[in-house]
């Protein structure tokens, strides 16, 4: 094929002969781009260079050389001079040939000033990496359109959504980075360091790219002694994820390294039938979370035992999650109530439940090169903060672990969490900010026994006494309670309680409330109208039913209410007594709300603990959204009211209208989370893609 003129001339892959005449001048285009980010923000003074595309592929020239002797050169012509963005984040380029070109952008640059960048509000479901999950397929939307979209389309403009990694002329620098592969969602597969294609038939237009900024997912945490509910989700969320079984599953592994950089969708942990979705703030990607370790002590070398945890640690704060009771040498630990003497490093004063004490020691042993606390405390002398977690078992060494952590001021939150220290131990720890969640009669927080083990019990029944507290522990699944076990003890001499076992923290319960609701119905009864029995004459009968609501209650919002002032104040709806309040929510035990039983069932922290939580943000991130919970807890209040005119039991119903109070004050919980934008934007979040999880009344 013979080719007169330059190659500038050719527009089609597809020659119609085997000469090809350029006449005169090329046709020349302009290209205009404009750059921002998903504020509809311009990205100014961007270095920003066009790439033609070869005139054909490889393979093209190979099947016309078939044809011919005269080789076809499908070099381009010289690319343009490369431009700059203006204060539009505007530039343009002109004397284009009819030719495909690929955008791109200096990578550090780019990188750099897209981090700084704050995400939008909605996020791009189209923007998700492909899912590898047969099961669980990403979701497209092909009606979807951004904000930038909606103004740029209707203008005349073409638009474009990319990541950085779909503009960058080569790999940017990512502090902290080591993998081999760069992350996926900012550097798509197949896509990435490729630039962003602008077909020749699209050229003579203004183009908009809106480009998602260089970013990742954090869990909105908040270091502060009073209670959080941002804290009481996530680090929920995080003692459930430490049940994970890393070996088998990379779950904890995900979350952080795939979930975290997804800027698609918020962070979620799905657990049959629920999604736990997170509240999540977004921050530059150096801020990121770093490859969570992940410690068991049944996966190590040398298997031993069963305690596992992970750390993981980004930019503002260091979360350490410990794992409950998961396997039968789990159970064996969790009764096993000797209680030994607490060492210096936990405070050296008091006692501590010996399985846990084992369990807390044989992780320090097994990874004393992993789990280094000097390591942790350096990150923490740099200004970040400590979260620690756990549910059950995972309380009491999240709690012991955060006693030895103290002097860092740790903020604890744990869950269902059975006693762990005696009362000598635990008021040596008053300094340790912990919010220990209950859920109702929770059997797992009823144990051991609030009794005086390190004495007489002991001295009774010497080495009978961990088979004692193993019996009781049966009684108390069984579904009796803390009456039950007084009178057990009581019965055996051991009544006196020198240093008992007592629980650490502030609690938080999820209680359900009952009020006594007077009905009425129709029944033949042989006392009325002198029937006698073989002729009962028509009556009416009252009786008792119960009705009953799960109320969410911090106690400690009452303290917060009186201490507050100003605008603070102006939150709380109204303070209550404290007398009465602390009479029914003793300090270090479990309020006595429900007589002799005890419920096993309540313990679950997947369908139990996180729904309700789930469930609270929910309602407070979106008070117009109708919910099951807010219909029942009017219900209840309107049968409070109707008890109090009907003359009903005062002391009930006074106890249910603090119940509602306390109830009402939550919404201060989450003061802090919508005290800054990008709280705020989390809550709307959540609440755009959270729907009422199922919730189990006991």
């Amino acid at each position: 094929m013979e080719i007169v003129g330059d190659n500038t001339c050719m527009t089609s892959i597809m020659p119609k002969g085997k000469v090809v005449y350029c006449r005169g001048e090329p046709r020349k285009y302009w290209l205009e781009l404009q750059f921002v980010d998903e504020k509809n923000k311009p990205v100014t003074g961007l270095k920003v260079t066009l790439e033609y595309h070869p005139l054909a592929t490889s393979e093209e020239v190979a099947h016309w050389g078939k044809f011919g002797n005269n080789p076809f050169n499908p070099t381009p012509p010289p690319n343009p001079p490369a431009g700059i963005t203006d204060s539009q984040g505007l530039v343009r380029f002109d004397d284009m040939y009819w030719i495909t070109v690929d955008v791109k952008a200096d990578a550090q640059q780019l990188a750099d000033e897209m981090e700084q960048r704050p995400l939008g509000l909605r996020r791009n479901p189209n923007s998700q990496p492909v899912s590898k999950n047969a099961f669980h397929r990403e979701t497209r939307d092909k009606n979807w359109r951004s904000d930038v979209q909606e103004i740029a389309e209707p203008a005349g403009y073409k638009h474009r959504y990319v990541t950085i990694g779909e503009l960058c002329d080569r790999l940017p620098h990512m502090e902290g980075w080591t993998d081999p592969q760069p992350p996926e969602f900012h550097f798509p597969a197949g896509r990435a360091l490729k630039g962003t294609e602008i077909s020749h038939e699209f050229l003579n237009k203004r183009h908009v790219i809106e480009i998602c900024p260089f970013r990742a997912w954090v869990l909105a945490l908040h270091d502060t002694t009073d209670y959080d509910l941002a804290n009481g989700l996530n680090l929920g969320i995080m003692a459930d994820l430490a049940y994970s079984a890393e070996k088998e599953n990379k779950t904890v592994a995900y979350f952080f390294g795939q979930k975290c950089l997804d800027l698609s969708a918020i962070p979620h942990f799905a657990e049959f039938p629920s999604f736990f979705h997170t509240l999540a703030v977004d921050v530059p990607f150096r801020e990121r979370y770093l490859a969570p370790v992940y410690l068991s002590t049944t996966e190590s070398e040398q298997p031993e035992g069963d305690t596992r945890l992970f750390i993981v640690e980004c930019g503002a704060h260091i979360i350490v999650a410990w794992c409950g009771t998961d396997s039968l040498l789990n159970g064996l630990t969790d009764i096993s109530f000797a209680p030994k003497k607490c060492l210096s490093e936990l405070g050296g004063v008091g006692n501590i439940h010996g399985g846990f004490l084992e369990a807390y020691e044989l992780a320090k042993r097994k990874f004393a090169k992993r789990f280094d606390f000097r390591a942790i405390q350096t990150s923490l002398d740099k200004g970040k903060s400590l979260f620690i977690c756990g549910h059950s078992l995972g309380g009491a060494l999240a709690l012991t672990y955060a006693a030895e952590m103290k002097n860092s001021h740790p903020v604890l939150y744990t869950y269902g969490m059975p006693r762990t220290f005696t009362r000598t131990a635990v008021q040596a720890l008053d300094t340790v900010t912990h919010y220990r969640h209950v859920n109702d009669n929770d059997t797992v927080t009823q144990i051991p026994p609030d009794a005086d083990l390190d004495n007489r019990f002991y001295e009774k029944w010497g080495p009978l006494g961990d088979k004692l507290g193993f019996d009781w522990s049966l009684t108390t699944a069984a579904g009796l309670g803390v009456a039950v076990r007084d009178l057990a003890f009581q019965s055996a001499g051991v009544a006196g309680k020198k240093d008992p076992y007592w629980h650490h923290g502030k609690t938080v319960i999820f209680f359900q409330a009952q009020q006594c609701v007077m009905k009425s119905r129709h029944q033949n009864v042989p006392w009325i109208g002198g029937g006698g029995s073989d002729n009962p004459a028509p009556g009416v009968v009252y009786y008792c039913n119960e009705e009953s609501v799960k109320l969410f209650l911090v106690p400690s919002l009452n303290d917060e209410c009186l201490n507050a002032t100003g605008e603070h104040q102006a939150k709380f709806i109204g303070c209550l007594d404290v007398a009465s309040l602390r009479n029914t929510f003793p300090r270090n035990t479990n309020p006595s709300l429900d007589g002799l039983l005890s419920n096993p069932l309540s313990h679950s922290m997947a369908h139990r603990y996180l729904p309700y939580i789930h469930n609270q943000v929910l309602e407070l991130a979106n008070p117009d959204l109708p919910m099951s919970r807010k219909e029942k807890r009017a219900e209840f209040s309107q049968e409070i009211e109707k008890g109090a005119s009907a003359q009903g039991n005062q002391d009930e119903i006074q106890r249910n209208r603090e119940f509602i109070a306390l109830q009402d004050m939550l919404p201060v919980t989450l003061n802090r989370t919508r005290s800054e934008e990008t709280g705020k934007n989390a809550l709307i979040r959540f609440a755009a893609v959270t729907e009422e999880e199922i919730e189990f009344s006991k």
